[in-house]
């Protein structure tokens, strides 16, 4: 018997390409009745206004409309929500979801979420056992403890090889974990990955263990090809479809997530413009209230973060999100004088003000100019201060900055600091709450 199993991976709301996938999934399945469909994570992003106003439940119905048989979480999923609406995503959900390396605080894993998930699939026993990438402090301010995805793949695999023909990761871990994962675990025949946004074109073989990947934003959809004799698994081999080769249909997400955010925030005229390298009033204001809701001293964001302006009465929810689509939260970073000096110093520059940025959260397009609030200087001096004093380098300051700043590329000094990530506000809600002082 020949089984052809298909997998998607860092979807990112891209629902007009999934809706492609979906048409594709469903011609198959008539074409070949021997398919099996998987999602490695990823498939939420509240940059969609689908998304946002379903809170990823309609992305759920999605890919209960692909047929998809097992899926696992990916970082979007399980940090970019409450811990609620976690807990609700997938209340209903037609398939089985697998994360082994997430749980409660008490140790109690999501609701509706199996540390793996066994299938029969045309009479061969499938084992599925999912993992995510440990965002050890966003899950922690959210209420989920994440632990070392390897070891806990390593125990479920021991729990359930005996009872499989075939054992699959769901990885949304990363390419080289991945192949850490092949090299170290006996028993594994296949891993699905994700999270790196890396594709294989006809897979990667590491110590007998086949890796497929599927890059990005539905870019491709995987397929690899599996032979039985019997129930053993005799041949495997995986390619990548390019959804490009596809032919578009209509959709209208986006016209329903603008409906569902119809919602206005006020009524007042409001002049809030898009402006990368000047000052804004609409930066000015985030700024600001990004110190206050934080309780911090001094203020640090960039311009690049406004998406889109707005210009006149009936701001909504919706206006709000072309804003600031970006899954981006706050975070409160404790920082020497010294340290926040050398940070005031290095923003002045704009080394980044032109710089096309993907990932970290972040889903607007060009950078742009940093923001401060609260902070003052004299350049010819060298001179800072904060709330009118100077800084004194001996002291403890405390930032209101984004936590895309922490992941390294863009002050050093935020890597090993102090820090309190602020869930699950995103900046948007900062932003809504300057709109109601006003």
């Amino acid at each position: 018997m020949e089984l052809k199993l298909y997998h998607t991976n860092d979807i990112h709301s891209h629902l007009m390409t999934y809706n492609k996938i979906i048409r594709f999934l469903a011609d198959k399945r008539a074409q070949f009745p021997h398919t099996y469909y998987v999602d490695i994570g990823d498939h939420v992003d509240r940059s969609h206004p689908f998304t946002e106003g379903t809170l990823g439940r309609g992305n759920v119905q999605l890919l209960n409309e692909a047929g998809a048989g097992v899926v696992t979480i990916g970082n979007n999923e399980g940090i970019t929500l409450t811990h609620e609406d976690f807990n609700h995503l997938y209340e209903d959900a037609d398939f089985q979801v697998t994360c082994c390396n997430v749980t409660d605080l008490d140790g109690r894993l999501p609701e509706n979420v199996k540390r793996h998930a066994i299938e029969d699939i045309h009479g061969i026993t499938f084992g599925f056992i999912g993992a995510t990438a440990e965002f050890t402090p966003f899950y922690r301010a959210l209420g989920w403890n994440v632990t070392d995805p390897v070891e806990a793949i390593r125990a479920q695999v021991q729990a359930i090889k005996s009872q499989c023909d075939v054992i699959v990761i769901l990885s949304h871990l990363g390419k080289f974990t991945d192949q850490r994962i092949a090299a170290e675990i006996h028993g594994i025949d296949i891993i699905l990955g994700a999270h790196t946004h890396h594709h294989f074109d006809n897979g990667d073989l590491v110590n007998g263990v086949l890796i497929g990947a599927a890059g990005r934003y539905g870019e491709y959809i995987g397929e690899l090809t599996l032979t039985f004799d019997g129930r053993q698994l005799t041949a495997k081999s995986a390619r990548l479809v390019s959804t490009d080769e596809l032919i578009d249909g209509e959709e209208d997400y986006y016209d329903q997530g603008r409906r569902i955010l119809n919602e206005v925030i006020t009524d007042h005229t409001l002049s809030l413009p898009r402006r990368l390298y000047s000052a804004s009033v609409t930066t000015a204001l985030l700024a600001r209230e990004l110190r206050l809701f934080l309780e911090a001293d001094c203020a640090l964001i960039n311009s690049g973060l406004i998406v889109e302006g707005f210009e006149g009465p009936g701001f909504t929810k919706y206006d709000l999100h072309k804003m600031l689509p970006h899954p981006i939260n706050p975070v409160k970073i404790t920082l020497s004088g010294r340290e926040l000096m050398e940070v005031i110093a290095m923003s002045m520059k704009h080394e980044h003000r032109g710089d096309i940025v993907k990932g970290f959260g972040f889903r607007g397009d060009l950078f742009g100019m940093y923001v401060l609030d609260n902070v003052g200087m004299i350049q010819s001096e060298r001179q800072f201060s904060v709330g009118g004093r100077l800084i004194d380098v001996h002291q403890q300051y405390t930032l209101a900055t984004l936590d895309m700043y922490t992941f390294g590329r863009f002050f050093p000094q935020f890597v090993q600091n102090e820090k309190e990530y602020i869930m699950p506000e995103f900046l948007r809600d900062v932003m809504m709450m300057a709109l109601n002082r006003r």
